[in-house]
């Protein structure tokens, strides 16, 4: 529950129920002009400002083009075109984000796409200089392979991010290659992978997670034509042939996956898409995580959607479980808000909007809910620290023992809410970050008719208009000013119904004085 101070009056108002029962728009706030073939995506402040940034990877099978970056204005609104982009082209996949060199700056990692013919570097690796990307790439990997998904995590729990690349051309005619991963040494990463797969299995996706809850990363492989997989870690090295698979999904065309504690019930599930264009089912799916270790062979929960393409968890109505959005080719974006149990057989809520949606990605763009946590682990050993929350808006600091640690003695995930030290905890470790309770999700189009979109949370400071985190005289000025619009209404229509009117300042009136 939330109170809101109105004219003296307290208001008690479900998040939930926040703008007559929507959590965003269903059309976007914002959509870029610039409209290259999107792929990845990152919501990442790389300029250290306090506010996210927009990293954007462009080309996918279609064209060679540039990595962007959109630095978000300082009011949580991004410039239509790229602020910067990358002075080498390329086919370029999914990005992951990490402070490579542990310089206390976040680095941005490509895998490259390429084509049957025109084969590329599998990934490269972009250093952030103070807030600002190298044009060039400063490491790409001596392994020439087709390459689109690509994911950090932390395989020795050395505090260092480590590259997981996932391989593979599935259309005719097919290119076969291990899938790799490049070690951290010293604050870069190896040329030549150190560890790679037995198999040579499409991989569209990799995803780092700790399926069997041992305190280390295992693999996930997420391929067209085979079962997904897991290589599990064991103790700082991974199995090269996987001894986990689904027992669903043979024929999948598998794109991407996440996973996260559903349920409620401590345990992580697992969620794949599958895309019907070369083969598959064309269901999201869900597998149980299970008390023993690992998840369920066979999924419990799934929906129809054809070309699927992208799944993502976050807490995206703040009532305390985590909520699923998918995406799909030529199709809206979709979310299934948790019911406590788990996800219902329908969509909560989908886009006006389709596209060929490629990344959905969730953070706090206008800080209009930010909150803060100090989560303390006792020490047990381990130097794998999943938080409480999933995304998390920022790492503020991680303190072992009482001492805070340099950003080269710790790693992590905002996405996923996970924290690796180099050195296990002799009493505890505590970690200081801020989530948000009003999230809001930006999507990658590969359309390149469309732009890249945002859409706003209306769960914070709903009557935020001019984006000063709080809701005032100013604001009732922009809505009265905008009272009218019927189409392309942006901000001022608060319930997402395409116009501006009577709801819409209701909605204001009530969050007046929120800040």
């Amino acid at each position: 529950m939330r109170r809101i101070h109105n004219a003296g009056v307290f208001v008690f108002l479900s998040l939930a129920t926040v703008a007559g029962g929507a959590v965003y728009p269903t059309h976007p706030d914002w959509t870029s002009s610039d409209t290259q073939v999107s792929t990845g995506g990152a919501l990442v402040d790389l300029d250290r400002d306090g506010w996210l940034d927009f990293v954007v990877a462009n080309g996918n099978d279609m064209a060679q083009q540039h990595l962007v970056v959109y630095y978000n204005l300082g009011d949580g609104t991004f410039p239509l075109t790229p602020d910067w982009q990358s002075d080498d082209v390329a086919y370029h996949g999914h990005v992951s984000v990490a402070d490579v060199d542990g310089d206390g700056w976040l680095d941005v990692a490509v895998a490259v796409l390429g084509r049957y013919s025109n084969v590329d570097h599998a990934a490269k690796l972009y250093l952030n200089h103070n807030g600002t990307l190298s044009a060039l790439p400063d490491w790409q990997s001596d392994e020439i392979a087709n390459a689109f998904g690509c994911a950090f995590g932390d395989v020795n729990n050395d505090g260092r991010p480590d590259l997981a690349v996932g391989t593979g051309w599935a259309y005719d005619p097919q290119n076969y290659y291990a899938n790799y991963v490049y070690l951290n040494v010293g604050g870069m990463l190896e040329t030549s992978a150190s560890w790679a797969s037995d198999d040579t299995y499409h991989y569209q996706g990799v995803h780092w997670v700790d399926a069997d809850g041992d305190g280390w990363l295992d693999l996930v492989g997420i391929p067209n034509g085979q079962r997904t997989q897991i290589y599990f870690n064991q103790g700082g090295t991974l199995e090269t042939t996987a001894s986990w698979q689904t027992a669903d999904g043979a024929d999948q065309d598998a794109i991407m996956a996440t996973s996260g504690d559903v349920t409620g019930d401590g345990y992580r599930e697992l969620i794949v898409t599958d895309n019907t264009q070369l083969s598959g089912s064309g269901l999201f799916r869900q597998y149980g995580g299970l008390a023993a270790g690992g998840f369920n062979p066979t999924y419990s929960w799934s929906y129809f959607d054809g070309y699927g393409s992208a799944v993502a968890l976050a807490d995206v109505d703040a009532d305390g479980d985590l909520d699923l959005a998918t995406g799909a080719w030529w199709d809206s974006s979709r979310l299934f808000l948790n019911t406590g149990e788990g996800f219902p057989d329908n969509a909560s809520w989908s886009s006006s909007n389709t596209s060929v949606i490629e990344k959905i990605i969730f953070g706090d763009i206008d800080n209009d809910g930010i909150e803060s946590h100090t989560e303390t682990f006792p020490a047990d050993g381990r130097r794998l620290f999943y938080l409480a929350a999933q995304p998390i808006q920022e790492l503020v600091a991680v303190r072992r023992d009482g001492v805070a640690l340099a950003p080269d003695e710790y790693t992590y995930s905002a996405e996923f809410g996970w924290v690796t030290v180099a050195q296990t905890p002799a009493t505890s470790l505590e970690v200081e970050y801020t989530t948000s309770h009003a999230i809001d999700m930006a999507v990658t189009n590969w359309d390149n008719n469309v732009g890249n979109y945002v859409y706003y949370s209306l769960l914070g400071c709903a009557g935020d208009l001019n984006g000063d985190g709080q809701t005032d005289l100013v604001d009732l000025a922009v809505i009265l000013a905008d009272y009218g619009c019927t189409s392309d209404c942006g901000h001022a229509d608060l319930n997402g119904d395409g116009r501006v009117d009577l709801s819409d300042l209701a909605i204001l009136l009530a969050d007046y004085g929120c800040n």
